[in-house]
């Protein structure tokens, strides 16, 4: 039997995480630009940081493996925050949205 936080992501409860990225949204601007936009609580940004912080640092070795120059700065951050929501939605159960 499995408990909730048996299902983790980056180190982190996939729940947590979920809830983290729930408090984030999109706003559409008039000249076609997109903000991203969110006040996530404390109780849920210190997993979230955690997370990002271990998926930057997988990407970041990634890239050492592979022989590229390894990411950094907004790049890095951009590609750990994409990373992330893949993983934290990708239950790996085809009955799931």
């Amino acid at each position: 039997m499995t408990t909730p936080h048996a299902d983790l992501v980056a180190g982190e409860p996939r729940s947590v995480l979920r809830e983290a990225l729930a408090h984030l949204s999109t706003h559409r601007h008039d000249d076609g630009s997109l903000e991203l936009v969110g006040e996530v609580p404390p109780e849920l940004s210190d997993p979230l940081v955690r997370a990002l912080e271990t998926v930057a640092d997988e990407l970041r070795a990634d890239d050492e493996r592979r022989g590229v120059r390894p990411r950094s700065g907004g790049h890095l951050h951009a590609d750990a925050l994409i990373a992330l929501l893949l993983r934290v939605t990708d239950t790996g159960r085809a009955d799931q949205p």
